[in-house]
């Protein structure tokens, strides 16, 4: 009777599944786990990765230090700063508390909170075919993307900009409309990266109650902006003179957008190019927006938005993740291992720029297509 009971537990054991809500639980947890011992890997191999007086202290300490303390955090002239202050009042304001901190300890929060924002995307951009091995191998092609790796190291926000658009669709499919509306205002602050979402979610809003549905959007938006940039009132009502000074302020250089590249080679003509370029993308943008899911199209005006956008820095092409994530989980096997390929070869081509002695911003531009 042993040797039977033991053999039916057995049997019992090979026989028992676990059910599609259990295993779709088991992949939620073991995705948050893996991500989380990789996310710790990196920091400890990267810490020192975390640079001093980058875009980070330029750009959002700088100017958070400034307001903290009632003087104008568009004036950070007596900071010694690299650049001026160029990013939007609403991150200065959202992330006014971290003038608090030293400016090492700030670099650091940062450098966690990006990470942290990086598996945010890679979990829900996968949606629900979210694995445990999908979690892996996109957290290691995430982590070492060379945009990914630069946007540690000068400490910018483009990944903020990112999990924000991707959270405000989600968001506005669930009736949370003011809650996308101010992940949507936070996105603002790189208005540029955030233009084909905006457009897309005007056209969903537009869709389900016309005009009215539209301009509700557009005025939550607006007052969220507001509320945002609220702590800067109150601490330096006059900042906006120096906000706007500093932002026509900053320096040209080679950046990665058809907009620069049709300029230099083609002149006069390249903006006429870069114009055509723009309707274009913008008519793909609002097809893409009529018939694919909000969160789908969603990913795909993330994308698009290097193309039409004036000023984008290489970092910036981080935007390019939740779209190469929900992809490579919605593809079979073969064509995973084609997109390793594919990015095996853009991760080497992008290393062998940075090893240049002049690495142009603008030798990146190919990476959006």
């Amino acid at each position: 009777m042993g040797y039977h009971s033991h053999m039916q537990t057995i049997t019992e054991r090979k026989t028992k599944k676990l059910t599609p809500e259990q295993l779709k639980l088991f992949h939620s947890y073991a995705s948050i786990l893996a991500f989380a011992l990789m996310g710790i890997l990196f920091a400890k191999l990267f810490w020192n990765l975390v640079q001093p007086r980058m875009d980070f202290y330029n750009e959002l300490w700088g100017p958070a230090y400034l307001l903290v303390h009632g003087q104008s955090p568009y004036d950070t002239t007596n900071l010694n700063t690299n650049l001026p202050a160029a990013w939007f009042p609403m991150a200065i304001g959202f992330f006014s508390p971290l003038g608090w901190l030293p400016e090492a300890t700030a670099n650091h929060a940062w450098f966690v909170l990006c990470i942290l924002e990086l598996g945010a995307i890679i979990y829900i951009a996968q949606g629900d075919k979210r694995s445990l091995y999908n979690t892996g191998i996109l957290t290691f092609l995430s982590i070492f993307f060379p945009a990914t790796l630069y946007h540690f190291f000068i400490g910018q926000i483009s990944l903020t900009v990112t999990l924000c658009l991707v959270l405000a669709v989600h968001l506005a499919q669930k009736d949370r409309h003011w809650l996308s509306a101010f992940f949507i205002a936070l996105a603002v602050s790189k208005p540029h990266l955030a233009l084909l979402t905006v457009l897309g979610l005007s056209f969903y809003y537009f869709q389900k109650d016309k005009w009215k549905g539209m301009f509700l959007f557009w005025g939550r938006v607006s007052i969220s902006a507001l509320a945002m940039c609220i702590p800067l009132f109150v601490a330096y009502p006059n900042w906006i003179p120096d906000a706007l000074h500093a932002m026509t302020q900053n320096p040209i250089w080679s950046y990665p957008s058809l907009f620069v590249l049709f300029e230099r080679y083609f002149e006069k003509w390249g903006y006429l190019l870069w114009i055509l370029t723009t309707i274009i993308t913008i008519g793909i943008n609002h097809s893409l927006w009529k018939k694919l899911s909000p969160v789908n199209a969603a990913y795909w005006s993330l994308a698009l938005a290097p193309l039409v956008s004036p000023y984008v820095g290489s970092w910036d092409f981080v935007i390019l993740l939740p779209l190469t994530i929900f992809t490579f989980v919605s593809v079979d096997w073969k064509r995973k291992v084609a997109l390793i390929i594919f990015y095996a070869i853009a991760w080497y081509q992008m290393a062998q720029i940075q090893a240049l002695e002049v690495s142009h911003n603008h030798y990146f531009w190919w990476v959006p297509l």
